[in-house]
């Protein structure tokens, strides 16, 4: 099908945007439906291929801005194309393999964690070729299991239901037989954690804070230290690895705080040396009167749409002046944001008004971002979303 899109939107593809919004449509939205592939026009010229959804307000998604005659083709070659950038950042392990717009494969994520790879489908058109992408990992990737995560909650703006579902090699199995999966292991340098690839966060892991977590590392000997937000403990963790005294985990979810238990396990990290804390952070830091030589504060995305921006810049001020507090005077305060809605301009002027209210000083030692496999595009603003800062508080 072909679809007639606006010249404005036609120069904004030109510019490096892989988005359609759905005031851009001279096609009627009644005469789309949701996830189909189609090629974009305009006044009779091919602009792009890509798919459409009537439901969101992202209504067309580009991948390629060249003719394409066949569909598995063009995403066999993208995922082969994604999967060689890789190597040559001479990545192996765990790695992100597929980072959406950035490898011009929008809609879709894809982890891999040796040999498992995770993929998340975020959008209706990633759900149409769902055949064809599951051929192209097992082909590109030769992996045990693939899982495919559908359950994020951005679906919800594709009015899109989700699911999950797991294969064997290229055969679907019941979630219950590959039960592995819920109780696997992240290799990340030195450090073992635990992963639940089927009902964990995101894909199961979080490997963007890969490079920041090693400054910590050389930072933790002999140090206190509060994680915030700990999740399976990547900071924390890290932070025992760099021989912590003693670390704080502050989640409210039970079945993070299982994941952590485990990862303790699994490094033999004494148990004398942690606390684990199930709880609202909000309600932690307004409870627990203890400091810290170092606190880490990695909050979930805060904003999930630029409708709400606002809201979230409140709430990014008011968990950051909490989390402040429990800093030493002469001790670290690592804080990060994974809203790419919020710009490092904004959340730069957040953390400067927190330090002028709280009356103290902050020294920025470290300032990070998500590692090469998150690949960010200039012009693909909504490719660069991860924010990291360390600083010494006077």
């Amino acid at each position: 099908m072909k679809v007639e899109i606006s010249s404005r939107a036609v120069g904004q593809i030109k510019s490096g945007s892989l988005w359609i919004f759905a005031n851009e449509f001279v096609t009627r939205m009644a005469d789309l439906k949701p996830g189909e592939w189609v090629e974009f026009e305009s006044r009779g010229q091919f602009v792009g291929y890509g798919y459409v959804n009537p439901h969101s307000l992202i209504a067309g998604r580009i991948l390629s801005v060249r003719p394409v005659t066949d569909r598995k083709t063009l995403l066999f070659n993208l995922l082969r194309e994604a999967d060689k950038k890789r190597h040559a950042e001479k990545l192996v392990g765990s790695y992100r393999a597929v980072f959406s717009e950035s490898d011009f494969l929008p809609g879709l994520i894809v982890d891999v964690y040796e040999k498992i790879v995770v993929a998340q489908f975020n959008t209706a058109g990633i759900d149409q070729a769902k055949t064809d992408l599951t051929h192209g990992l097992f082909e590109i990737f030769e992996p045990d299991y693939i899982v495919i995560r559908a359950d994020s909650s951005v679906r919800i703006l594709e009015g899109c239901e989700g699911f999950v579902e797991t294969f064997r090699g290229l055969n679907q199995v019941e979630i219950e037989e590959a039960g592995e999966l819920r109780n696997s292991i992240v290799h990340e340098g030195n450090i073992s954690f635990a992963a639940d690839f089927i009902g964990g966060q995101k894909t199961g892991f979080f490997l963007d804070q890969r490079e920041n977590r090693k400054n910590l590392i050389q930072n933790s000997e002999g140090k206190s230290v509060l994680d915030l937000f700990s999740y399976s403990g990547g900071w924390g963790l890290s932070a025992l690895r760099g021989k912590a005294d003693h670390v704080t985990f502050v989640d409210q979810s039970p079945s993070a705080i299982k994941l952590l238990e485990r990862g303790l396990e699994l490094n033999q990290f004494s148990t004398q040396k942690v606390s684990l804390v199930t709880s609202d952070v909000f309600d932690y830091l307004k409870s627990d009167s203890k400091t810290f030589d170092i606190v880490v504060c990695d909050p979930p995305a805060f904003v999930k749409s630029k409708k709400n921006l606002d809201q979230a810049k409140r709430a990014y001020k008011k968990l950051n002046l909490k989390a402040l507090e429990k800093v030493k005077s002469g001790g670290l305060f690592y804080t990060c944001s994974c809203s790419y809605h919020l710009s490092e301009f904004d959340f730069e002027q957040i953390l400067k008004e927190i330090f002028q209210e709280s009356e103290r000083l902050g020294e920025v030692v470290y300032r990070g971002g998500q590692p090469l496999d998150h690949p960010w595009i200039i012009n693909r603003p909504e490719s660069r979303y991860l924010k990291c800062y360390c600083f010494k508080v006077g």
